[in-house]
């Protein structure tokens, strides 16, 4: 359907890189709701899902979109203006950073934007988590009375929030709220303790999705999200799939991801060479560990798509060629299939089964649809949001030679506001400089896309090219940040002592 554009965003873990997502989001909560307010397309957020500080603008957005406040004013004044050193730094905390001062302040900065238009469709918000615990599947062996024993310490929490539903339904629910999941998303082991959440009402989806071990308790402690599934494109692209809405749209995901980069920009590990240190492998490590989860994330989709395709090419083929023999034959594996997922699943929803009327080659696709695991999928096409969008740009080729926050393993920009606004002011361009092509690509006229690009454009906050502090190191830093940064260090010994 043209002019019908259905999207998700993922974003990724990052620390103050935060920063950056949030002025990327903020720029594409502008364009978009250009569209959909003044050329009236149907524009919509079906899924936010975030990791780590992802998660916390995840949260943002989603609110601002479904209250009708200006993403752009909270984005710019919560990652710019606010989350410095010093709220983090907070007396009595567990760590050597505490998001105390986060959760006290995020409710009364959220209402405190400009009023906006809200979107007038529900959308899920996707929170990843890192279990500290472990949860255990049982895997069929290769006799099935003996299952093989998995664990997994990968989690979230998919949240489905109304339009105009209020803060009740980010806030107010104890240790189980969006906000709570998305602070425990944040809990980065390097500066902040674990949080605890309340999963005693997820009891049966864990039983679902094959758990056989969530304590009798229900209380589960969690870390940094971004360890172990940085950029959680596959589960928001399942949380989309709970909203309903027109099935012949347009589909995006569209992926913020700020320490995006090409092999090029890590010429020295090609190197016989070079001198590597200790150091640097463990940092080239602790990066390519994200980027990695990322790749097979994005195989898989583009797999997916592809048979998808695959599967019309194949109704049309037979279509005409299969009696009602093969119809009976293909109902009765349906339910077999069906039959068999519960066992291992232990109940949990089931796939639509395929109505008394269907035709053989219909029924062929649902069958093929369950063994391929395809079954409710549609194709999404895929797209980032990166600082590479403007790389070569005053001979600056490297990610790393334009963010500003990067340093001190993404905490630095925490030390100092222009920093911040620095990254933020990129994020914000890299969206001006996608959306023309990136937005027409979507199907959207024209007209309402330049029309989207220049809205955001004039509604930008501040010029990247007269705040860039993308070459910035610690040497750099004025005193007052130098200091911050060695309370921040001491804080962290003394949490050592206390064990």
């Amino acid at each position: 359907m043209a002019g019908t554009l259905r999207a998700t965003l993922t974003l990724s873990g990052g620390a103050s890189l935060g920063a950056y997502q949030a002025g990327a989001t903020a720029a594409m909560l502008v364009a978009l709701g250009h569209v959909r307010d003044e050329h009236g397309a149907d524009v919509r957020v079906d899924a936010v899902g975030g990791a780590s500080a992802g998660a916390i603008v995840g949260l943002m957005a989603a609110y601002s979109l479904l209250e009708g406040v200006s993403g752009c004013d909270v984005l710019h004044e919560a990652w710019v203006e606010r989350v410095s050193i010093d709220t983090l730094l907070r007396r009595g905390s567990r760590g050597p950073l505490s998001l105390e001062g986060v959760r006290a302040e995020l409710p009364d900065l959220l209402s405190s934007g400009r009023r906006a238009r809200a979107q007038d469709h529900p959308l899920t918000l996707h929170v990843a988590l890192t279990g500290l615990r472990g949860l255990s599947y049982e895997l069929e062996g290769l006799r099935r009375d003996e299952p093989v024993p998995a664990v997994t310490f990968a989690d979230w929490k998919d949240f489905v929030l109304e339009p105009g539903g209020g803060p009740t339904q980010y806030f107010e629910r104890d240790l189980r709220s969006p906000l709570d999941a998305v602070l425990a998303s944040a809990s980065h082991p390097g500066a902040f303790a674990p949080r605890v959440l309340d999963r005693r009402d997820d009891r049966e989806a864990y039983e679902g999705e094959g758990v056989r071990n969530l304590p009798r308790s229900g209380w589960l402690w969690y870390t940094d999200g971004g360890l172990v599934q940085s950029e959680p494109v596959g589960r928001t692209l399942s949380a989309a799939r709970r909203i309903e809405g027109p099935a012949d749209a347009h589909r995006l995901n569209l992926m913020i991801d700020p320490r995006s980069e090409e092999p090029t920009d890590a010429e020295q590990w090609s190197d016989r060479g070079y001198d590597a240190t200790w150091a640097g492998g463990l940092s080239r490590a602790l990066a390519v560990l994200p980027e990695q989860a990322l790749y097979e994330d994005l195989r898989k989709l583009q797999r997916d798509n592809r048979r998808i395709e695959w599967l019309g090419d194949l109704e049309r083929a037979l279509d005409g060629h299969l009696d009602e023999q093969a119809a009976d034959g293909l109902r009765r594996l349906i339910e077999q299939i069906d039959d068999e997922r519960d066992e291992v699943r232990g109940g949990g929803t089931r796939e639509t089964a395929p109505g008394r009327d269907a035709s053989a080659v219909e029924l062929l696709r649902g069958a093929i649809e369950r063994i391929s695991g395809l079954a409710g999928e549609d194709p999404v096409a895929v797209d980032v949001i990166s600082p590479l969008l403007l790389a070569g740009r005053d001979d600056i080729d490297s990610v790393g030679g334009l963010l500003a926050g990067e340093m001190m393993g993404d905490f630095g920009g925490f030390l100092q506001a222009d920093l911040r606004r620095s990254d933020f002011a990129l994020g914000y361009e890299s969206v001006l400089a996608w959306a023309p092509d990136g937005l027409a690509a979507c199907d959207l006229p024209r007209p309402a896309v330049d029309a989207a690009v220049e809205a955001a454009r004039e509604a930008k906050p501040e010029d990247w090219e007269d705040v860039r502090r993308g070459e910035t190191s610690g040497r750099d830093l004025p005193w007052r940040a130098r200091l911050r940064l060695v309370h921040f260090l001491l804080r962290g010994v003394r949490a050592l002592l206390r064990g």
